[in-house]
C-alpha cells in the first residue's frame, strides 16, 4: 500500500511527480506521470521509480525528474 505523501506539477500542468510512502517499510517512492488528454487520466511516464528514506532527498529527486520528463524550470 502507498500514502500520497506530496504531489509536484510543472508550471504547464502536464507533468507530475508523486511522493509516495510505501506503509510496508517507510521507505518514500517517486514517480512521474503525464495528462493524456484523449484518456482524460494521469498516465506513468517514468519507467524506473526511486527510493529513499529522506523527505528533503525526496524533494529534491522528484523536482530534477520533473524537470528531465517535462522539459520545464521547476523551482
Amino acid at each position: 500500500m502507498l500514502e500520497l505523501v506530496k504531489e509536484i506539477y510543472a508550471p504547464s500542468k502536464s507533468y507530475k511527480v508523486e511522493i509516495n510512502k510505501r506503509l510496508k517499510d517507510g521507505l518514500l517512492e517517486i514517480d512521474v506521470y503525464f495528462w493524456d488528454s484523449e484518456w482524460e487520466t494521469w498516465l506513468q511516464k517514468s519507467t524506473g521509480f526511486s527510493l529513499t528514506d529522506n523527505i528533503n532527498s525526496a524533494l529534491a529527486i522528484a523536482k530534477e525528474k520533473l524537470k528531465v520528463y517535462s522539459g520545464e524550470i521547476i523551482e
